[in-house]
């Protein structure tokens, strides 16, 4: 189940970062950075709930890189569709989408199911963690025209 969300969830951030290239190359490059901060952890999570399931670590490895490379296969739709305005923003529309449905049935119960002895910690960790994302994010957008190599 996990493999499976996982590799919708990579479709959908090739399909991002597939439209975002086809607007600009700073718009490309700044989606990926954004997607790589989100990513990693993810992967990382990921690959640890499959090796507490008893998965082996080579099995668990081929099974992220397998999820991950859907990214690679919604880039490519996206990259071939996108021509014009209303097809970027119907991608827009999906991506957004199936982050918000992650976000808030995926991310968001977890969080609020945590036990720990030190519940005021850990929600202090996790507002700390979500609001140095959307910080990121946030620069990103406000500064992307002016990335420059």
């Amino acid at each position: 189940m996990i493999t499976i969300g996982d590799g919708i969830h990579n479709f959908a951030d090739g399909l991002a970062i597939g439209a975002a290239f086809s607007l600009s190359w700073k718009s490309g490059l700044a989606t990926s950075l954004a997607v790589l901060c989100h990513e990693l952890p993810h992967e990382l999570g990921d690959f640890a709930i499959l090796l507490h399931s008893g998965v082996s670590v080579r099995r668990a490895l081929l099974l992220n890189i397998g999820s991950a490379m859907t990214s690679f296969v919604g880039l490519y739709i996206a990259l071939s569709v996108a021509t014009d305005l209303a097809t970027k923003q119907w991608i827009a529309a999906i991506t957004a989408g199936l982050f918000l449905y992650v976000g808030l049935a995926d991310m968001l119960p977890t969080m609020v199911h945590i036990s720990n002895k030190k519940p005021w910690l850990m929600f202090l960790l996790q507002n700390v963690g979500l609001l140095t994302g959307w910080g990121i994010l946030l620069l990103l957008s406000l500064y992307e025209e002016r990335i420059s190599f």
